[in-house]
């Protein structure tokens, strides 16, 4: 029975036999006596001391508890002999003495590298993929994607930028690889992903050159990347850099661009949105407030403006970094644009839900009014005179009632009621229902707002006169308020349209014969099929939504 004691290592602690302890001990002082003049020899044992924790920890198990001389003996062999590395160092300062010129002193470089390296090979771990952040510019992504495929941090990002541009799928690529890839924080976790083997001199030469220069991290790094680089990367950069200008100036057109339509949208009539301009909303605030609940229509238009303008800025602000190769890290702005991109996003989101909760419930009403006939067999129908909007409005240039809306004081005109023409089964005479409808958040206040619609019927000696549109108050907001007047018409009477009927959406049956021919001055008499078209050049026939 061989006696175990506890260590502490790196802050882990080992369950390790007193043999290999004293073995380990003496490593250690070694290591430290050959680095005592070293300025950061506290740094370099620290990393070290973690280096042989990680290496203790891939060696336990369940069935292994126990830290035993032979494991101890396998660190040696990793990390290497402190005697070893002093007569390595004594090698290369010689050959820097002895060489004449920078490239022989680099071709020396490389092939002690090559030697040194023979040995190693075979229990050097393959590279490992983490984020670079010392060397990235935004979280490190794409210089860690460039170490493990050997290729410039450039191509990656332009590579990003044309996934973003052509798919949009490159901010989400960037950020699920932000999430899913690990930050190199230890020197070994650095040393992994340059693929440098993990031993005594390459900790030294990392922890001395993060010292001096981060870009330059040690000799042995700074020659492989400049070995690397007269290999072919340097051709590669160049091309990409070409290719970054290009991107990089549609970039900047392309986000001046999207600037100068969000302002045309936002702020001028141009008629580029269907509901902006002419006979619609005057702007995007007037449309929110007759909109959204009270209080909200102000959040949402920020919220709107955010949302769009920060990922065009974005394409500005990268499209500039790659024409003018503008270098440094704007990782604080770009964290805190993104928060607030998202925070407007959510906003957007949980306002839209809230309107969403409004339209919940749908109920429509009617209401009899009151017809006065006499004997004749012809009824006349049309709408009065459009003071709100034109009588002159085409009936093929308007898809669907919403878009005639027109903002009045605190009254919101709304276009177009519709005009249904059905058979009359229960009477000979004519009769008028007006069905008013509209949606809320309780049953009850969907009543109250279908109520509150203002719409407006004349009837007098056979004649029959519309409204072009229909009123609700500006508190009421709106909640897909509509109007429909039902005309039942008797078998074997008539109805005659007048001229200005076009400003309605006539209905008869199931058809809207009105997008394909102009309802004014027709007549159309309730017969045995259906309605028919007495004054039409095709006499069509209208009968439960089938044409004869």
């Amino acid at each position: 029975m061989n006696k175990t004691i506890s260590i502490n290592i790196a802050g882990f602690v080992f369950n390790i036999e007193e043999e290999a302890y004293e073995k380990l001990s003496s490593y250690l002082e070694s290591i430290k006596l050959n680095f005592k003049n070293e300025p950061d020899c506290e740094e370099i044992m620290a990393d070290i001391e973690a280096r042989i924790a990680e290496l203790f920890q891939e060696n336990l198990s369940d069935r292994k508890e126990v830290i035993v001389e032979k494991d101890v003996d396998q660190i040696v062999e990793i990390m290497g002999s402190p005697d070893d590395y002093v007569a390595e160092e004594t090698a290369d300062n010689f050959n820097g003495h002895e060489s004449s010129t920078e490239k022989e002193e680099e071709a020396e470089y490389v092939e002690a590298e090559e030697v040194k390296s023979e040995d190693y090979r075979g229990r050097h771990n393959k590279k490992r993929l983490f984020r670079d952040e010392q060397g990235g510019t935004i979280g490190g992504v794409c210089a860690g994607l460039g170490w493990f495929f050997g290729l410039d941090p450039v191509l990656i990002r332009l590579a990003f930028v044309l996934l973003t541009i052509l798919g949009g799928s490159g901010i989400l690529v960037y950020i699920i690889l932000w999430i899913v890839i690990p930050e190199a924080k230890t020197t070994a976790e650095i040393l992994e992903m340059q693929g440098e083997p993990i031993n005594l001199g390459s900790i030294k030469d990392h922890v001395k050159g993060m010292k001096d220069d981060v870009k330059d991290s040690s000799r042995k790094t700074g020659k492989k990347m400049k070995h690397a680089v007269n290999k072919g990367v340097r051709a590669g950069s160049r091309m990409a850099r070409s290719l970054s200008k290009i991107v990089g100036v549609f970039l900047i057109l392309g986000g001046i661009g999207g600037i100068l339509i969000l302002s045309i949208l936002l702020f001028g009539d141009s008629g580029l949105v269907p509901l902006f301009g002419g006979e619609q909303v005057e702007d995007l605030t007037t449309l929110l407030d007759i909109i959204y609940p009270d209080g909200r229509s102000g959040l949402v238009y920020v919220s709107i403006i955010v949302v769009i303008l920060i990922p065009i800025v974005s394409f500005i602000f990268v499209g500039t970094k790659l024409l003018f190769d503008i270098q440094g890290k704007f990782k604080r702005v770009s964290i805190i644009t993104s928060i607030i991109w998202t925070i407007a996003l959510c906003s957007l989101v949980l306002t839209g839900i809230e309107l969403g909760m409004n339209f919940r419930n749908e109920v429509e009403i009617d209401f009899d009014v009151p017809v006065y006939v006499d004997s004749t067999e012809t009824i006349f129908v049309d709408a009065v005179t459009d003071d709100v909007f034109s009588n002159y409005i085409e009936y093929q240039q308007v898809w669907n009632y919403t878009e005639l809306i027109r903002v009045q004081n605190e009254e919101v005109y709304l276009g177009y009621p519709e005009l249904r023409i059905v058979e009359a089964k229960d009477s000979g005479d004519f009769q008028v229902v007006l069905y008013k409808s509209s949606n809320g958040k309780y049953h009850k206040e969907a009543i109250r707002k279908a109520e509150d619609i203002r719409y407006e019927i004349k009837t007098s000696n056979n004649q029959i006169k519309l409204a072009p549109y229909f009123i609700i108050s500006k508190e009421e907001k709106m909640r897909n308020q509509k109007v429909i007047v039902e005309l039942r018409v008797p078998k074997g009477k008539k109805v005659k349209f007048g001229d200005n009927i076009d400003r309605i959406l006539v209905k008869v049956r199931d058809n809207y014969y009105r997008h394909n021919e102009s309802f004014s001055n027709t007549t159309w008499i309730a017969g045995r099929h259906g309605f028919e078209c007495t004054e039409c050049e095709d006499r069509r026939v209208y009968h439960e939504g089938i044409n004869f």
